[in-house]
C-alpha cells in the first residue's frame, strides 16, 4: 500500500494536523471601548486671526466705498453708502466676536454618552453644575474642526461650539472626535439630516 501524495491528499493531512481553537475573553465587558472624555477648550488663536482678517477686509472695503461716494463717483446712487454701512457693520461684528472668545469651556462626555458643557467666566471662578446636553442634528464633524450644536433634552438649542485643532491638545481633539462620532452613531438620528461624516 502506497502513500497518496496528491495535492488534495496532502492538504487533507495538513488540515488534519491543524487544531482550531476559539478564543473567548475571560471578561467580555473589557472589550467595550469607553467613550468617556473630558477636555478643556481654550479660545482658538487661528479663529481669532481669521475673524480679525475678515474685520480688516470689511473695514477696507467700507472705507473704499465711502471714499468713492465722497469723491462723487457713483454719488447718484445710495447703493455704495448702503454697502459701506453693511461692510462697516460686518467689520464691527467680526472684531467683537474675536474679542469675545476669551472664555474657556470644559466639555465632559460620560461613558454613557452624556454631554456636559461648563463655561469658566474667570480664572478664579468655580464653574456651576452643568445640565446634560445632547448633540443636535446639524452638528458637523470634520477631520480638522468640530461644529457642535448642543441642545437640551427637548431639542432646544443651548450652545453652538466651534472647536479648532489649536483649541486643545491633539490627543484630546482626537478622543473628542471619536466620542462624538460614537454618540452620533448610537443615537442613529443623523443619517440623512446631518453632515456628520
Amino acid at each position: 500500500m502506497g502513500v497518496d501524495e496528491t495535492p488534495a491528499a496532502l492538504a487533507g493531512v495538513r488540515f488534519a494536523q491543524c487544531t482550531i481553537t476559539h478564543w473567548r475573553p475571560a471578561a467580555p465587558f473589557l472589550l467595550i471601548m469607553s467613550i468617556a472624555v473630558s477636555a478643556c477648550i481654550r479660545p482658538s488663536r487661528s479663529l481669532r486671526l481669521v475673524l480679525l482678517c475678515y474685520a480688516a477686509l470689511n473695514l477696507t472695503v467700507a472705507l473704499a466705498l465711502v471714499g468713492r461716494w465722497a469723491a462723487g463717483i457713483g454719488a447718484a446712487s445710495v447703493l455704495p453708502a448702503w454697502c459701506a454701512g453693511a461692510c462697516a457693520l460686518a467689520a464691527m461684528l467680526a472684531w467683537r466676536a474675536s474679542a469675545q472668545g476669551e472664555m474657556r469651556r470644559r466639555i465632559d462626555i460620560s461613558g454613557l454618552g452624556e454631554i456636559r458643557l461648563t463655561v469658566q467666566q474667570s480664572l478664579g471662578a468655580v464653574p456651576a453644575e452643568a445640565d446634560v446636553l445632547q448633540l443636535l442634528p446639524g452638528s458637523t464633524i470634520w477631520p480638522h474642526s468640530l461644529l457642535l450644536l448642543l441642545g437640551s433634552s427637548g431639542g432646544k438649542l443651548v450652545s453652538v461650539l466651534l472647536i479648532w485643532p489649536d483649541s486643545l491638545a491633539r490627543e484630546q481633539f482626537r478622543g473628542l472626535s471619536v466620542a462624538l462620532r460614537a454618540i452620533a452613531g448610537r443615537d442613529n438620528k443623523f443619517v440623512g439630516n446631518n453632515k456628520i461624516l
